[in-house]
């Protein structure tokens, strides 16, 4: 091969290259896995769901048919709850909260978090769906484990019998981001006329920021990424929930202490204060 026939080739070979490292540097770097973390159900991590019972590492909320949904294979039984928020109906600046967080990941969070499903309340296990397994099993071949009290993870109290979940005290979830200090709708939720977009961080989903936002297209599809008036915030914008090599605990994205944005203190890095 000629050089004038190698230079062009040698020329993609460098922008793949780089397209690749730019789309790393976006996304972060690869999380290094669960085993061992509080997400760990397998025996190896901080709980088992039942004892002598083996459960893979991702079985708990994932399996690869018969899942609840297509998207992430979803495997734990979700919550249908809806929320108050205690003292406040909506933010500081306006911005209405939420009863539902229905559409985006974070329904995903509180199907655990909100303590209104077993935790390993699963669609499918060990290839049966539901049901009883062999005569004598006592348990549902559905279902991993026993619910471990409502609101023992402190997010969404939902009282036992009830369908309404109480995440006063929480930080507002399923809400708009304002991106570029504008407004948007996320999440069926308008930014506030008093919000102060001075006081955010332009761009948190930035490298240098860590955070990770999310789109909403208003026909209900939520996915990961950044536009202008269409982005919001979850559960997972400031924790990895994959990620035992996070910054800080619990899977937190940034450092929980700390008091500039160099630090890697989490609140600064969406805002200004």
């Amino acid at each position: 091969m000629s050089g004038s026939q190698q230079f062009p080739v040698m020329r993609v070979l460098v922008l793949m290259a780089l397209s690749a490292n730019a789309q790393a540097a976006v996304q972060g770097p690869p999380g290094s896995g669960m085993l061992g973390t509080m997400h760990d159900f397998s025996g190896e991590g901080y709980l088992v769901p039942v004892s002598g019972l083996q459960v893979g590492i991702c079985s708990i909320c994932h399996t690869p048919h018969s899942a609840i949904t297509t998207s992430l294979l979803w495997n734990q039984k979700l919550t249908t709850a809806t929320y108050t928020w205690g003292d406040a109906s909506e933010t500081h600046g306006g911005t209405p909260l939420p009863s539902s967080a229905h559409l985006g990941p974070s329904t995903k969070c509180l199907s655990c978090h909100d303590g209104s499903v077993a935790v390993g309340d699963t669609a499918v296990y060990y290839g049966m769906i539901g049901g009883k397994g062999a005569p004598g099993d006592t348990w549902d071949m559905g279902t991993l484990t026993v619910r471990l009290g409502a609101g023992g993870y402190g997010v969404g109290h939902v009282p036992s019998g009830s369908t309404v979940g109480d995440m006063s005290g929480n930080h507002p979830i399923a809400i708009p981001y304002p991106l570029n200090n504008s407004v948007g709708i996320y999440n069926n939720v308008r930014t506030g006329s008093r919000v102060d977009l001075t006081e955010f961080v332009a761009n948190p989903n930035a490298p240098s920021h860590g955070i990770k936002l999310y789109t909403d297209d208003g026909t209900g599809k939520v996915s990961p990424g950044s536009a202008a008036g269409i982005t919001g915030i979850e559960c997972t914008s400031c924790h990895d929930p994959h990620n035992k090599a996070t910054v800080d605990t619990p899977f937190l994205r940034g450092m929980n202490t700390g008091s500039t944005v160099g630090s890697g203190y989490l609140c600064l890095q969406c805002h200004i204060k």
